[in-house]
């Protein structure tokens, strides 16, 4: 029975995929410097040797754990119904969820950010993210400033700044150690650019 070329191409697919999760969750755990390729294809199933027909080098399967987590961040970038200040509590909201359900992005995305900077592949990876991510909020902030939802005097690129750098540091630091301050300060975003009665996030 001849097997479709399809079915191939789709588990191949999957087994890149499980490959990608299992080095994804080794990074969130030890780092970078803990990432061994061997064990990633025990904790899969894989002979070690059977790993670099997916992923010829260690290099190739960093970038690719790389843009699974700028693309897991990427989906709560999006646009929404409503107005600007309803896209942007969207926005925190979806972001909240995603650092409840999964705090091992942020861990991921931290260890990313580091090594961007050393590494110019991994960093025409995450750059276009980075980018997009203040355009989106930019965009947001501006259409609300013309419609007076917030003051004149507010620069947006400026504010969507801020509102990263906030959101950068207490998904990294709060997380795990303290998750309620994470909800704190994203509560206290809505605060300060939504309303003065901002319901809860959760």
């Amino acid at each position: 029975m001849m097997t479709d070329k399809n079915e191939i191409t789709h588990q191949s697919e999957n087994r890149a995929h499980a490959l990608i999760l299992a080095a994804y969750d080794t990074i969130a755990e030890k780092g970078f410097e803990g990432l061994r390729l061997r064990d990633v294809a025990d904790q899969v199933g894989m002979n070690h040797a059977t790993l670099h027909h997916y992923f010829p080098t260690k290099e190739a399967l960093v970038q690719a754990v790389v843009f699974y987590a700028t693309q897991r961040l990427g989906e709560t970038v999006v646009s929404p119904e409503g107005t600007p200040t309803d896209q942007l509590r969207a926005h925190f909201r979806l972001l909240w969820q995603r650092i409840q359900e999964e705090p091992a992005l942020f861990i991921v995305l931290t260890e990313v950010g580091l090594r961007a900077q050393r590494d110019p592949a991994i960093r025409a990876i995450v750059q276009p993210q980075a980018e997009g991510w203040l355009a989106f909020l930019v965009n947001i902030l501006q259409a609300g400033i013309e419609r007076g939802d917030w003051p004149k005097h507010f620069d947006a690129e400026t504010v969507a700044s801020a509102i990263i750098a906030v959101i950068q540091s207490v998904s990294l630091i709060n997380v795990k150690l303290s998750p309620k301050r994470t909800e704190q300060a994203l509560k206290q975003l809505e605060f300060w650019l939504l309303d003065e009665n901002a319901e809860s996030l959760s």
